[in-house]
């Protein structure tokens, strides 16, 4: 039913700063101007960030794609009856989003998710404003107050499935890849770790001297994820609480293998033993 992890909208208090953060730093493509806000390419998407400095938003929106609005609307019924806060998103303001049809949706530990249905993309090649090796968005890491409750609902109603767990956290996909979303403990309001697949480990290692030479503050890694396979280095965002990730492409999820147990400890996290300053992911508060 699911078809991809379109974008994120993350509210900024300065558009201008987090707008150079974006271009600078992390490397994307700004696509669109808006009244408040901004938007920026990684990949074949019309967008895969908007910032929102309008200041009527308090935390993080994931946008997630469906395939048609029948199963769009089958699903806001049965959302609803396992707790979800679900809206409708007025036809002018789905058109302005970039998207056909979308519900705006709370889960239960209060994240705010858009459900989308024909998303737009672009035919023009995406242009970086760094040589990044950004392949494209591929992933988000978010807070839970239930990891285990919050992730059944993504498989009994969105036809998700469980790839692995890492003690309490949860691991959730649905294509070729081993997961798109990851469900960790929180007690952070909007904790969120946008992750883009780069092009190879080369990029990752690359990435961690740009970002020490311009003292940007590196959160986690670099380091290896035992689960997925992945390659990682993620480090601070233009807001509080939101972090930006880097990882080469995952494992490729087999249906042949049961989803593994790993023990709630560093180095299920990361297998080279990297330090992480993230309590939802192996670490202790900086």
């Amino acid at each position: 039913m699911i078809e991809q992890l379109r974008f994120v909208r993350l509210p900024v208090a300065s558009l201008d700063e987090a707008r150079s953060y974006l271009l600078e730093i992390v490397g994307l493509e700004h696509a669109e101007r808006l009244n408040q806000g901004a938007r920026f390419r990684s990949d074949s998407r019309a967008y895969s960030v908007e910032l929102d400095a309008s200041a009527s938003m308090s935390q993080p929106t994931v946008g997630v794609s469906l395939r048609t609005v029948e199963q769009m609307e089958l699903v806001s019924e049965l959302l609803r009856k396992r707790g979800w806060n679900i809206e409708k998103i007025p036809g002018d303001l789905c058109r302005s989003r970039r998207y056909y049809a979308g519900l705006a949706c709370q889960d239960l530990s209060g994240n705010h998710f858009e459900l989308v249905v024909r998303a737009e993309d672009k035919g023009r090649r995406c242009f970086p404003s760094r040589d990044a090796g950004v392949v494209g968005l591929s992933q988000v890491v978010i807070g839970s107050r239930d990891p285990t409750g919050d992730a059944a609902v993504w498989v009994d109603v969105l036809g998700a499935r469980i790839t692995d767990r890492v003690g309490d956290a949860v691991y959730i996909g649905w294509d070729e890849a081993h997961h798109r979303i990851m469900l960790v403990p929180s007690s952070r309001e909007g904790f969120l770790v946008v992750g883009f697949e780069v092009e190879n480990i080369d990029v990752v290692m690359q990435s961690s001297y740009f970002f020490l030479d311009r003292q940007v503050g590196i959160v986690r890694g670099p380091g290896r994820e035992p689960a997925s396979g992945q390659v990682f280095l993620t480090f601070n965002g233009p807001s509080p609480d939101v972090y930006f990730s880097y990882s080469t492409k995952s494992e490729s999820y087999s249906e042949e293998r049961r989803p593994r147990q790993f023990a709630a400890t560093l180095g299920s996290y990361c297998s080279w033993g990297s330090a992480s300053a993230l309590p939802e992911l192996g670490g202790t508060a900086s």
